[in-house]
């Protein structure tokens, strides 16, 4: 497979800015996805992220609702959702792990969360759907178990990720899309490597490094990441799911990622919780009643440039539904300008000071 045009154009340290064109749209990375899971952001139109190239949709939830005949009668997600932009799908993998539901070495028994009935989802399946959502890149189904998980449980997933993959790429056939094979492992080196080695001999388009961010500590994060990276072709995309705090993202560009997504920038918006550079604060706090600045100072977003903490605040305790919106704006708009200067410092061989000066800024 080769569909996605990569070219490395700085590098500094591991970290790199690479220019990328997927189906003729041109994006850099590292790049930010914001977390769309039925095909909108909780409160905020679709067309307010102007900043974004890439928007990651979830296959289990569009499968069930609205369904794949309305996807088809649309011809796929982007124009159900009016997304001229990028689509990343994820395969249900996550949702194997996070709703309970039965593993077996076929696929997963699922629930289905709406009417409590029960679907089985195996590798043809999952592609089927994203093919139907026709997003510009699909992941393969994978088997994730708890990271803290023993040895054997590790490898039985990687040996079943390993048969989904090659079942997935064999009979993947949408010429529009990138598939994408997931590194399993947990915190078996030993594993990572196997499942890297497994991974890049079916020659997938990029690589995602699956099973982080749920519940490793960043430093044994950073060690894995660290680890498997070496692993993976420098040809292809690096992508870590499920990870968007800025510090996380900042180490890992560090160590040669290219991509993230996380519903974290929405979902701190929704609680006041408020992003400023490489940290956050809550708005909720009475200190912030009478204030009459932004939310941040030199923060370009359009909630920044009009509104008040003040203002913001007397939404967010009153009409908290309408405070959402413009504080998830400024928390993903927050979020992608970090990476837009993230590259520029990788361009500029600063990417160390200015790591450092966000994290402890």
């Amino acid at each position: 497979m080769n569909k996605i045009n990569l070219v490395t154009i700085a590098t500094d340290g591991k970290a790199r800015v690479n220019d990328v064109i997927i189906n003729g749209k041109s994006l850099q990375t590292p790049t930010f996805m914001p977390v769309a899971t039925r095909g909108a952001i909780k409160s905020l139109p679709l067309n307010y992220l102007e900043k974004t190239d890439v928007l990651l949709a979830n296959t289990y939830h569009l499968y069930l609702r609205p369904g794949l005949d309305v996807i088809k009668e649309f011809e796929g997600l982007h124009n159900f959702i009016g997304w001229d932009n990028l689509i990343l799908t994820d395969s249900g993998g996550f949702q194997g792990w996070s709703i309970p539901n039965k593993f077996n070495e076929d696929g997963i028994e699922f629930k289905n969360i709406y009417d409590g009935s029960k679907f089985f989802m195996d590798p043809i399946l999952s592609m089927d759907i994203q093919n139907t959502l026709n997003s510009d890149i699909a992941m393969i189904l994978d088997s994730l178990v708890d990271i803290d998980k023993d040895y054997n449980n590790q490898l039985q997933s990687i040996n079943t990720t390993k048969k989904w993959a090659e079942i997935a790429r064999d009979y993947h056939s949408n010429n529009n899309q990138s598939l994408f094979g997931i590194v399993q492992g947990g915190k078996v080196l030993e594993l990572r490597e196997k499942s890297s080695i497994d991974m890049v001999s079916l020659n997938f388009d990029g690589y995602a490094i699956g099973g982080l961010a749920i519940g490793e500590t960043p430093e044994e994060r950073k060690n894995i990441v660290d680890f498997t990276v070496d692993f993976l072709p420098k040809d292809k995309l690096r992508y870590v799911m499920g990870l968007g705090d800025i510090e996380g993202m900042l180490n890992l560009i560090d160590l040669g990622i290219d991509m993230f997504d996380c519903v974290w920038p929405a979902r701190l918006a929704r609680h006041g919780k408020i992003i400023n550079k490489g940290k956050f604060f809550n708005l909720k706090n009475s200190q912030y009643k009478n204030d009459a600045e932004p939310l941040v100072l030199e923060c370009e977003c359009f909630v920044c440039k009009k509104y008040s903490k003040a203002y913001l605040r007397h939404l967010l305790i009153n009409e908290s539904t309408s405070s959402w919106l413009y504080l998830s704006l400024h928390n993903i708009f927050q979020t992608e300008n970090i990476l837009s200067e993230v590259r520029k410092s990788i361009l500029n061989s600063e990417f160390e000071n200015y790591k450092e000066s966000i994290i402890n800024g």
